[in-house]
């Protein structure tokens, strides 16, 4: 871990322990709302409050995050871009396709499409999960915490559905001309060779984990000429933003070569051909 990224664990924080504190404090209150020897309400309205607290800035967080990805998902046929003609069109140099794409595909949308019934279910039949009494005590954020997921649940459908029969597009495909990194279904389209201004090999903080918390993982790191032109033609103004801040927390990580992130691990075997391309058609000043 570099002294970067260690410096970020140092900041992340002064988040961290308030909403840890926050969730002990929680738990307090709701072992001493349940005593017997309390009589004082006004700690059960703290406890509703906090919980009220969390919920917001949790759903808040991820309600931006699924926004952008639909408006995404729905405007991108509608997207024209020359610079992914040009480059589309130019003779392949190297594809390199998701391993086991239609078994995962296939897994995935049987579980969404589990999810889709079961909440379609608790819509149009509540009988079957919940009696009266406990429908009333629905709360006005719950029914709008439900209609949230009853949407996703229905947008990861025809998602994963697509990509089961129609197809994953490839991990990684190379031109001529230039590249498309597409690991997730979702990228900044065709890169121009041309507008690549420096590589190197890095690495990021990604992910947590109960025991270990954030992890580093290697990338390898691209610089472009001009992102905020390839982020203004690829990405719908709400995902632009979110693209944004994130290619700015990986550049203060790399060193300024955050701009796009390939994972070596979504390219196998191949990770040392796709090196080899970009030894081959970008600009002499590479790290690699």
């Amino acid at each position: 871990m570099t002294e970067t990224q260690q410096k970020i664990i140092k900041k992340l924080q002064w988040i961290i322990y308030p909403l840890a504190g926050l969730m002990i404090l929680d738990f307090i209150l709701r072992f001493f709302s349940n005593s017997p020897a309390d009589t004082n309400k006004q700690s059960f309205e703290l406890l509703k409050w906090i919980d009220q607290a969390i919920w917001v800035i949790v759903f808040a967080v991820v309600a931006i995050g699924v926004i952008a990805l639909m408006i995404q998902f729905f405007s991108t046929p509608f997207q024209k871009n020359t610079t992914q003609s040009e480059a589309a069109q130019a003779n392949i140099l190297l594809e390199i396709n998701q391993k086991n794409q239609v078994l995962g595909s296939a897994i995935l949308w049987i579980v969404a499409l589990g999810f889709t019934v079961l909440v379609n279910i608790l819509l149009f039949s509540p009988d079957t999960f919940l009696d009266e009494a406990a429908r009333a005590e629905i709360q006005l954020f719950e029914k709008i915490i439900f209609g949230f997921f009853y949407v996703i649940a229905h947008f990861l459908t025809i998602v994963f559905g697509l990509r089961l029969f129609k197809g994953m597009p490839p991990v990684f495909i190379a031109t001529e001309k230039g590249f498309c990194y597409e690991p997730a279904g979702i990228s900044s389209g065709w890169i121009l060779w041309k507008d690549v201004a420096a590589v190197s090999e890095s690495t990021v903080l990604y992910g947590s984990s109960v025991n270990n918390g954030p992890r580093t993982v290697p990338v390898l790191g691209i610089k472009l000429i001009n992102p905020e032109n390839y982020n203004t033609a690829a990405y719908n103004p709400l995902l632009r933003r979110l693209v944004s801040l994130g290619q700015q927390f990986n550049n203060y990580q790399t060193e300024g070569v955050g701009d796009i992130l390939i994972k070596p691990e979504d390219l196998g075997a191949d990770y040392d051909k796709v090196k080899a391309l970009f030894e081959q058609y970008t600009r002499k000043n590479i790290r690699l």
